[in-house]
């Protein structure tokens, strides 16, 4: 009997996820790897009234590169944000030339150039596996994520992803300071490439709440994406 639960518990060890394996998961449920292209409709309200919606056209190649183009409002087409490893660049026909931006300057609303450009948590961040919780009566692994250098979008994440489906449940945004930025809850389960994913995030400023934005992601598409689009010194051309 001893040997049997010495057994048990060793197979319950070895079974059991570590924190880096867990937010890769939590990645996929989130953004599909591989080269993909997909829609981002983002959706500003305050105090619930929507003041704001934006669209845009995302190209991703693995976890090499990504560019995002704004297709709507039509008077902001054209702009185009690019990232290539850990650089992230900025293009508008009005200026002709990239400028180098940050991932943590604001795109619209609560949604940073980072939230849309890069979703690589595994890559970005150091993991530690804090505990279990309970969210809404469901089990919910809870993670403290911090950023592996200054450049990354946020200095730290509180990140709570699902103990059995490893989809994402909710996320903390944290400021070098260590003040909240904003708080986030992921929604829209859908199948989308033979697994369930999360398509749909909410995020509230941490400080007024009733600022607030929806980021939801649609017409997901595996594709053929060759390296020029992914050259800065292509734009304008």
């Amino acid at each position: 009997m001893i040997f049997l639960s010495l057994l048990l518990s060793v197979s319950v060890w070895a079974a059991a996820p570590t924190a880096d394996e867990i937010v890769q998961k939590a990645d996929e449920g989130r953004i599909p790897g591989g080269n993909i292209t997909l829609v981002a409709t983002v959706n500003d309200y305050v105090k619930k009234e929507e003041v704001r919606e934006t669209r845009y056209r995302i190209s991703i190649k693995g976890k090499q590169a990504s560019l995002v183009e704004t297709i709507f409002p039509e008077r902001q087409t054209g702009r185009k944000y690019l990232m290539v490893g850990n650089d992230l660049w900025f293009y508008t026909p009005d200026t002709k030339r990239p400028a180098r931006v940050s991932m943590q300057q604001k795109l619209t609303g609560e949604v940073s150039n980072g939230d849309l450009a890069r979703a690589d948590f595994a890559g970005d961040y150091d993991a530690k596996l804090v505990g279990k919780e309970t969210l809404k009566g469901q089990p919910a692994f809870k993670l403290l994520l911090t950023a592996k250098r200054p450049d990354i979008t946020y200095s730290k994440l509180d990140y709570w992803v699902h103990e059995k489906t490893f989809l994402p449940m909710k996320v903390t945004f944290y400021a070098v300071s260590g003040k909240p930025l904003k708080r986030g809850q992921y929604s829209a389960i859908k199948d989308i490439f033979g697994r369930k994913r999360v398509t749909k995030m909410l995020i509230e400023d941490a400080i007024d709440p009733e600022r607030q934005s929806i980021l939801s992601y649609s017409q997901h598409k595996r594709a053929e994406l060759p390296d020029s689009m992914f050259r800065k010194e292509s734009f304008g051309e």
